[in-house]
């Protein structure tokens, strides 16, 4: 369609302001360095290990390909993954934008939600404070709603759009068949990002709505083989379940040997004075609060006013993730964290936005017609094949592949940072030793899309530096201070006597920092004695 390609032109074109007009490095846009912890996991899947499982498996599993083909570090990878997400994923996700608002509500609001969304980050940036809008561009719409890096918010907002797209469709047409891929489409959700489940209430919201018990069944059995590999992907990264045990949140806690873990009422927070303290912050960023409010209340009533069943739906997505998930203790305004853990909960904003018009004088309520129930599935088919190998391919990866193992260490954590990054004899130091000094050369670290890299050396005096965690897959968590930076692949120390081990670890990030502690790559151990 001429209109819709066009709205992909727009759509494009905003994606290039914001990636020239944040801090950028090279093909590096800011992560706060959970873009490397990604990374770690891509490249140990790739290379046949499952990682310890703080992540979903959706991208360790599905993006394991590209360290395949660019290389170990996340420097050669980058670039892949950024034209991945605005030239395929992103156009990809407004045409779903365009198909879910068609099925809601009709052809001309599928063509208004698909013209908001496409000019979405300009009318954020339009309603927030001037000294507020720099770091929301930089933290929240360049790297999330872009997708300008590697991380789960873009490909887990593109697993969302398609499974309300799915079980809207199915809600309707009342098949079994439909019902079961639309659950297929929220276990790829759920792999990639955990949190989306979250949007299960707003899945049954729909179907309690539409009166639809086999379509609600079929979702589950859909659904089902995603949450078994996602139960072994924790249970053999981990050693355990987060969800089953008790509540330890640091990792520096599985380096001392307590289990990483997680309460329910992590997952599931009920604190609405933390929520409150979140709307009093956006106050003081957004431009006119009693306007929001009036929007709100006015599209989610102009929403039901066109059709009950289908306002349900978008409100409780919107409520879903915009107020249950954004109690978490880990949501802030003021760091746009809120933005992105609640971002596909802003998306539903954007479907609620067009239906303000709904409450214009004369408008009809929606004549919804549903086709009564069917157990067809249509097992033969080209699409249901698809669907099976998305389902069950995950499933057997995580069966067939072994947890990383602890000889030889193959991923390294940064524990002050959090960072992650695969350790390579790529990047093994040669130590020279002259009297009381010793120095350190290495090669540098291939950059093809041109970003600055800087080098770091941790020096430790008894053992590699390493703890390990007692269960669950094997890394090298890295404790010690980084001693020395420097601009190039060489160093020189004058550590004192004894026996001391030295690693050097390569770093980057958007701002071109040179203390930076995102780590790209990590070097072996050497020892020295002076």
């Amino acid at each position: 369609m001429p209109l819709l390609a066009a709205l992909v032109l727009v759509q494009l074109a905003v994606v290039a302001w914001l990636a020239f007009d944040t801090p950028r490095n090279g093909w590096l846009w800011y992560s706060g360095g959970d873009a490397t912890e990604y990374w770690s996991s891509q490249w140990a899947v790739a290379h046949g290990m499952i990682p310890p499982a703080f992540l979903g498996w959706g991208l360790p599993i599905f993006y394991a390909w590209i360290p395949l083909v660019t290389g170990v570090s996340m420097l050669q990878g980058i670039p892949v993954v950024v034209l991945l997400h605005t030239l395929v994923l992103g156009p990809l996700i407004l045409v779903v934008v365009w198909a879910l608002a068609d099925e809601l509500y009709g052809r001309v609001y599928a063509w208004s939600v698909a013209a908001v969304w496409s000019i979405a980050p300009l009318l954020a940036v339009w309603s927030l404070s001037p000294r507020f809008t720099p770091r929301f561009e930089e933290s929240v719409l360049a790297p999330h709603w872009a997708g300008l890096t590697d991380m789960a918010d873009f490909p887990s907002l593109a697993a969302v759009l398609v499974t309300a797209w799915l079980t809207v469709r199915a809600a309707r047409n009342g098949r079994l068949g439909s019902a079961i891929g639309a659950g297929i489409a929220g276990g790829v959700m759920i792999g990639i990002k955990p949190s989306n489940g979250y949007f299960v209430l707003a899945v049954a919201a729909l179907l309690i709505a539409w009166k639809r018990r086999y379509v609600a069944l079929g979702w589950a059995v859909g659904v089902a083989p995603a949450v078994l590999t996602l139960a072994i992907w924790k249970a053999r990264g981990l050693g355990h379940i987060p969800v089953l045990t008790g509540y330890a949140p640091q990792h520096l806690a599985v380096a001392a040997g307590a289990p990483l873990a997680a309460s329910v009422s992590r997952y599931v927070p009920f604190d609405w004075h933390h929520l409150s303290v979140e709307w009093r912050q956006l106050r003081e960023v957004f431009w006119d609060m009693r306007f929001l409010q009036f929007v709100l209340i006015a599209s989610a009533l102009g929403a039901l006013r066109r059709s009950p069943r289908i306002g349900v739906f978008l409100i409780t997505w919107f409520v879903a993730y915009c107020v249950l998930k954004g109690m978490s203790d880990q949501a802030d305004v003021t760091t746009t964290s809120y933005f992105r853990l609640t971002l596909p909960g802003l998306a539903a904003l954007v479907f609620l936005l067009p239906a303000i018009a709904f409450l214009w004088p004369g408008t009809r309520r929606q004549r919804e017609v549903a086709d009564p129930e069917t157990t067809a599935v249509g097992w033969r088919t080209p699409v249901a094949a698809l669907a099976a190998v998305v389902a069950l391919v995950p499933l057997v990866v995580v069966l067939v592949e072994s947890p990383a193992p602890s000889q030889p260490l193959r991923i390294a954590r940064y524990l002050p940072a959090g960072t992650e990054a695969p350790i390579s004899a790529k990047l093994l130091p040669q130590v020279e030793r002259d009297g009381k000094s010793v120095r350190l050369t290495w090669p540098d670290v291939e950059s093809p899309g041109g970003s600055r890299v800087f080098y770091g050396v941790i020096r430790t005096r008894e053992g590699d530096g390493c703890t390990v965690p007692v269960e669950g897959a094997r890394e090298c968590f890295l404790n010690g201070p980084i001693t020395m930076f420097t601009f190039g692949p060489s160093a020189s120390d004058r550590p004192g006597r004894g026996r001391f081990t030295y690693r050097v670890v390569a770093v980057a990030d958007n701002r071109t920092n040179t203390q930076s502690l995102d780590m790209m790559l990590v070097g072996p151990a050497v020892s020295v004695r002076v």
